[in-house]
């Protein structure tokens, strides 16, 4: 073995790429903390006993750092702290891994660094921060309470945020979070006036919806800490939680007076003034705006709420600086796109809604593009818009076609939106989808709506043909055929099979019941239409029981079915054309 002094290795374990222990262990706010990529302070002057390989390994790890080759200097940091179990490069490993974003080994890292320096509290720390980071909030909790015993600033707060939410990782169970809670509370006898723990507590708490008791531990932080942060945001949460946010407004504004800077604070109130009063939460939003220039979620809110109370030049100016945004600027375009629209300025609402790429607001103003084009009646714009979006994304081919079909018959274009899926389902472009049972099933019931009955029919069985057990078209078919008097032995067998596929859905027990009252079967009728309308309270199954109820005497218990199904749905005219057929109006 040579010994290697590590002062001689000063530069090596210092690299200017590493990040630091993350800042946000102390942050004011309830979200949990992310790494920061500013350089570690260099390592302590002391002597390990390297061997040559060791030492040349880490000097390769070095060179390669220099030259932005920070793959290689992770692989050599993590091997070699595999081999010589070295708390100070399982550090660097740990710190290099954050950096670059590899997160399970950074996880790796920083357990070995833990395991080897069990009393420094750095190393403690971002080994509770890593498994935080990966989803393992109970270790994460383990972790942070050795630290907490070592004197250090615990993540309890920030695990506890945590478990609402793990940024893609498996949710936690309820048993498991259950533990996590009685885990924090076990620590309560001798930590009852910890801030972080009387926090987490309260998270986990609102998480179970258990907001009563989330206050009180809310209250008791507050009465220790009266301007905590953390506990001030806990308590507005839980009063909105409890319709009670007129305090909630009053306790934040109050807040505010002395941490007028803290944008968590104001992002949490504004949001909670977007509820009462558009103008005082748009000025909220200016503000965090001004305090922080490239916020680009606050930008998008402050605009969001100018739109909305008509301030449409500050809305053109917040959704404007969105578009010098790297993640934002389709955002910004599509409400730009809104705004103009809006104010019925079409050319520049078709600019912007060409401007947005995929994302999520990209089918919205897809949706907004073919409206205003179908509205001007200019079908061949349309045509073409949608193809050059079909050639772009000819995965999403299917959802397209559609889309565009049911924009043309949304605005009484039924021969157009025909027209759409007969080119779909023929073969007749480059997308061409033949046999496709959405498309089918699309044109079948626009074949319905005109009473082409036979046609309608042909395409649900075309469904079947490819796809025997598509309980939607059996169902379908099934009900259409139920319409015609003669046909109600193929009805059955459709539906029967639908049934059997899906017993419980209400739709198909709603089918089967009108098929039986259509038979004169009126005792099977009644049992499942009032199970069907148990869980489906819609126009059609409100009819449908009423009539079979009618019918057979039960007047007014029809009537009040009846009643109750035009008052969830006043606009629909089942159930008054049904009435009037009945001449029971």
């Amino acid at each position: 073995m040579t010994v290697v002094p590590l002062t001689l290795l000063r530069s090596l374990l210092s690299f200017a790429f590493l990040c630091s222990y993350c800042a946000g262990l102390h942050a004011q706010t309830s979200t949990p903390i992310t790494s920061q990529t500013t350089a570690p302070k260099p390592a302590k002057p002391i002597e390990r006993k390297f061997s040559s390989d060791t030492l040349y390994a880490l000097l390769t790890a070095e060179i390669a750092g220099s030259r932005q080759q920070y793959d290689v200097a992770l692989n050599n940091y993590v091997q070699q702290a595999k081999i010589t179990r070295d708390p100070q490069v399982a550090a660097r490993a740990t710190m290099i891994a954050r950096y670059l974003g590899a997160a399970p080994t950074g996880t790796e890292m920083s357990l070995l660094w833990a395991e080897k320096a069990p009393k420094d509290k750095e190393a403690v720390a971002n080994a509770s921060l890593a498994l935080m980071q990966a989803g393992r909030l109970q270790a994460a909790f383990e972790m942070s309470r050795r630290l907490h015993l070592l004197g250090g600033e615990p993540l309890f707060q920030n695990i506890a945020a945590s478990a609402a939410n793990t940024d893609g990782i498996k949710s936690l169970t309820k048993p498991q979070r259950e533990r996590l809670l009685q885990s924090f509370k076990s620590l309560l006898p001798r930590y009852n006036r910890d801030e972080q723990l009387l926090v987490g507590i309260g998270l986990l708490l609102q998480q179970q919806s258990n907001f009563d008791e989330a206050m009180i531990f809310a209250e008791k932080a507050l009465v220790t800490y009266p301007r905590s942060i953390p506990a001030a945001i806990l308590e507005a949460n839980l009063l909105h939680e409890l319709k009670r946010d007129r305090e909630a407004i009053a306790k934040m504004a109050d807040l505010l007076t002395f941490y007028p800077d803290n944008i968590s604070l104001r992002n949490q109130y504004a949001h909670i003034l977007t509820r009462y009063d558009l103008a005082l939460a748009q000025q909220q939003f200016a503000i965090i705006t001004k305090q922080q220039p490239k916020n680009a979620d606050a930008v998008l809110s402050l605009g969001i709420i100018a739109m909305e109370r008509k301030d449409y030049k500050a809305a053109t100016k917040a959704f404007e600086k969105l578009l010098d945004t790297e993640t934002h600027s389709s955002t910004g375009h599509y409400y730009l796109g809104r705004l103009a629209e809006a104010q019925q300025n079409w050319q520049e609402a078709i600019f912007n809604y060409l401007q947005v790429d995929r994302g999520n607001d990209f089918l919205s103003a897809t949706i907004s593009l073919l409206d205003i084009f179908i509205k001007q009646g200019d079908f061949i714009s349309a045509q073409q818009h949608m193809n050059r979006v079909r050639i772009r994304f000819p995965d999403q081919a299917e959802s397209l076609f559609l889309l565009h079909s049911q924009a043309l018959v949304k605005h009484n274009y039924g021969t157009e939106g025909e027209k759409v899926l007969n080119e779909a389902l023929n073969g007749l472009t480059n997308n061409a989808l033949p046999n496709n049972s959405k498309l089918l099933y699309a044109r079948a019931m626009l074949y319905l709506q005109r009473n082409q009955k036979a046609d309608a029919e042909r395409d649900l069985r075309s469904i079947l043909q490819f796809e025997p057990n598509n309980i939607v078209a059996l169902n379908s078919l099934g009900y259409m055929l139920t319409d015609d008097n003669q046909r109600y032995s193929e009805a059955e067998q459709f539906l029967t099979k639908a049934h059997n596929l899906k017993p419980d859905d209400p739709v198909i027990i709603d089918s089967l019941g009108w098929l039986h009252y259509r038979q004169g079967k009126y005792v099977e009728a009644i049992r499942e239409l009032r199970q069907a309308y148990t869980s489906y309270q819609e126009p059609a199954v409100a009819a449908h029981l009423g009539e079979a109820l009618w019918v057979t005497g039960a007047l007014e218990e029809a009537r009040q079915i009846w009643l109750e199904g035009i008052k969830q749905a006043p606009d629909d005219t089942i159930i008054p054309s049904t009435m009037k057929r009945l001449k029971a109006e």
